[in-house]
């Protein structure tokens, strides 16, 4: 309420399993939900943190303090093998995993009552990951995520004083400097931002200026190749491979073409192995203090392989 935000509330998913060696993977082939042939497998969570059935909301209130969960939440699982991250994988692997995020996305991006579809993947120990398995997740929210406001917002500012797109504007300009691109490609360039809030922060941008990942079918084998870039450079830079990959998309209602898709990573790493910490300004205000510099950090990124 004080912040004009909402507070998922999930004592249930404390509960879930967290990787145990003397424990069965849930997401290894043979158990009940992965049996038969397949390669990539989108299953419910079984620990989801919103519910698909709607609740009543207490409309005459005069404010509302809680509110059901509702959405859904989706697991999709990389691969039987437990050992396969996407720096292990090959192109047309990943390529087929990102063409299964376009298909779970599709069958929750139209439903009643969904907002925003959110998409990411958790990866290593320092995140705090409970499954190992490589695997993505997926929340159709009843709402727009604030980070998404945020930057929306400043992306229909840009819109209205400039009549272009902020990230095409920002993404030329990131290419003319060269001095915080870690790659570039045909169709999409990786830099390490101008205003990096974690320092090893990395976005990757398509050149075409297309609002969802439904767009770039036609060039999924070579995203596939660019996302795999980022891991294994990640992988030559840190003792533990930690990150999360949150793919920033359109919001499911309304028109929002002006909206320009990309995927950002966040690293918890100040370095080969110390983690950066969000501590009292960060926590307490939202101000983030980055130690190192964007440029030096693309140019360490760009040496790693």
């Amino acid at each position: 309420m004080i912040l004009g935000e909402w507070v998922i509330v999930t004592p249930h998913r404390a509960d879930r399993p967290f990787q145990d060696p003397s424990r069965d993977c849930p997401f290894c082939p043979g158990k009940e939900e992965t049996s038969g042939d397949w390669t990539v497998l989108t299953l419910d969570n079984k620990f989801p943190s919103l519910h698909p059935e709607p609740g009543i909301v207490p409309l005459d209130a005069n404010v509302v303090l809680e509110a059901p969960a509702y959405g859904e939440c989706k697991v999709i699982v990389y691969s039987p093998n437990h050992e396969a991250q996407i720096e292990n994988l090959d192109d047309d692997e990943v390529g087929r995993i990102l063409g299964e995020y376009i298909r779970v996305f599709n069958s929750l991006d139209s439903k009643q009552g969904v907002e925003y579809v959110y998409q990411f993947e958790n990866r290593g120990e320092a995140i705090g990951v409970s499954l190992s398995h490589p695997h993505a997740q997926v929340y159709a929210l009843p709402f727009v995520p604030p980070r998404i406001k945020r930057e929306l917002g400043q992306v229909e500012k840009w819109l209205k004083e400039d009549g272009s797109c902020l990230f095409c504007h920002m993404l030329q300009k990131e290419v003319e400097a060269g001095q915080r691109v870690v790659a570039e490609t045909d169709n999409f360039v990786t830099i390490v931002p101008f205003g990096a809030r974690l320092p090893f922060e990395v976005h990757i941008y398509p050149r075409d200026h297309v609002s969802s990942l439904t767009e770039l079918e036609g060039v999924l084998h070579e995203l596939a190749s660019v996302i795999r870039d980022v891991v294994q450079r990640f992988s030559k830079l840190f003792d533990e491979n930690s990150y999360v990959m949150a793919f920033h998309t359109r919001p499911s209602k309304g028109d929002f073409s002006h909206w320009h898709f990309h995927i950002e990573f966040y690293p918890p790493w100040r370095d080969r192995s110390r983690i950066k910490y969000l501590a009292g300004l960060e926590t307490g205000t939202w101000v983030y203090t980055n130690d190192t510099i964007p440029e030096n950090v693309a140019q360490e990124l760009r040496e790693a392989l």
